[in-house]
């Protein structure tokens, strides 16, 4: 008897912290699967660029707000634009992702465009977070493994 009752004594706290781990974990899953969790503003891993991500209807996309410019080696301007008419157009400030829309199966953001203006060019590109402060960004042409995956860290 002295047995039965430690050994009910050990799981009634068991029970307990098994239904909290089920909680965190339904609301830890929840949270993963929050289409405006990409919402706000990402620093590139390199330091030298912060996005703000931004919902217009029901899409998501990204505009530059800072960059920096060491010696001024970049352009202020989109001169690579293949649009001549936005080629004085300033790099701060412009849109750089846009039309991506949440696929909850995949939890991950696609079917939008990047644009380059270090090149001029646009591709495609798909959105995720590895965790709630860390997004990765994939630009591929045509098939996703013919492309390139940039790593942001959210910014306060």
């Amino acid at each position: 008897m002295h047995f039965a009752y430690k050994l009910q004594s050990i799981l009634t706290p068991m029970k307990y912290i098994t239904v909290i781990a089920l909680l965190l974990s339904a609301f830890s899953l929840n949270a993963q699967h929050n289409p405006d969790a990409i919402l706000g503003k990402w620093e590139s891993a390199e330091k030298n660029l912060i996005v703000e991500v931004y919902k217009q209807d029901d899409n998501f996309q990204a505009r530059i707000v800072w960059f920096s410019n060491p010696g001024n080696m970049l352009p202020e301007t989109d001169i690579k634009n293949p649009d001549k008419e936005l080629r004085s157009r300033e790099i701060v400030g412009m849109d750089v992702l846009s039309g991506l829309e949440y696929n909850a199966k995949q939890n991950r953001w696609v079917g939008g465009k990047i644009y380059d203006c270090t090149s001029g060019r646009t591709w495609d590109a798909t959105v995720w977070l590895t965790s709630p402060n860390d997004l990765k960004v994939r630009g591929y042409y045509l098939v996703r493994w013919l492309g390139k995956t940039m790593l942001f860290t959210r910014v306060e």
